[in-house]
């Protein structure tokens, strides 16, 4: 007879082992092995009776990481549902970063499901988060302001996006410095956002801005060189 015990120890270095092969997996672009093994990782979870924290902050990596792979396969729904996942581990560890960051995250997947209204409550929650928790300053709450400067823009909400847009860059100047190619991304949102209201001279001087930065930091190669010519056309 094996009279062998699983440990705790044992359970969560099992754990961490398949988790690690799910992340390489992923890494590689295998998608469907990385599922695989989170899959299994996740069986092997509910399977516990009393889970520690230990094992819950890698089931919160794992859900996470799934909701990554389902972004990059464009499958929002079931990005959707392990966001959602990620979100309740997060509340339980009572951990309000993550929370943030799961709300962030949500919202995007929301966004591109075109559900704006619930995109704006997710990133609007976690600015509140973020305020909370004494991240007035930082990148994260930076990219909620751009993550909600987008949604407006999609609903055509220009002003406030524009408002939103330069919440964003007044945070991100100050940590990045004015020549960082964040820093031209959202310049050349701006740019659009005036050329949705048609006021032509200030996208372009957007555009030129966004250009200069890209031209220093990305060469004049990359094809994000090429979009900002596009738009400044």
């Amino acid at each position: 007879m094996d009279n062998k015990q699983t440990t705790p120890s044992t359970i969560t270095n099992n754990l961490q082992s398949l988790y690690r092969k799910a992340l390489t997996c992923q890494e590689a672009n295998d998608d469907q092995q990385a599922l695989s093994y989170y899959t299994q990782a996740i069986n092997h979870i509910e399977s516990i009776h009393d889970t520690t924290p230990d094992i819950d902050q890698l089931q919160y990596n794992v859900f996470r990481n799934i909701c990554n792979v389902y972004i990059q396969q464009c499958n929002m729904t079931l990005a959707d549902v392990f966001i959602t996942k990620a979100l309740q581990i997060a509340e339980k560890l009572q951990e309000q970063d993550k929370i943030a960051a799961c709300l962030d995250k949500g919202s995007k997947v929301k966004r591109l499901q075109a559900d704006y209204d619930s995109a704006l409550l997710d990133h609007s929650r976690s600015v509140e988060i973020n305020l909370k928790i004494g991240k007035r300053e930082g990148l994260d709450i930076s990219d909620s302001y751009l993550q909600i400067a987008n949604i407006y823009s999609d609903q055509g909400k220009y002003n406030d996006a524009l408002c939103m847009y330069e919440k964003s860059l007044v945070i991100n100047l100050s940590i990045l410095g004015d020549n960082h190619p964040s820093i031209a991304a959202t310049y050349s949102n701006m740019g659009l956002v005036y050329d949705h209201q048609g006021k032509y001279d200030d996208a372009v001087r957007m555009y030129d801005k966004s250009l200069k930065i890209e031209l220093s930091t990305l060469g004049d190669n990359h094809p994000t060189i090429a979009t900002t010519y596009c738009n400044m056309g």
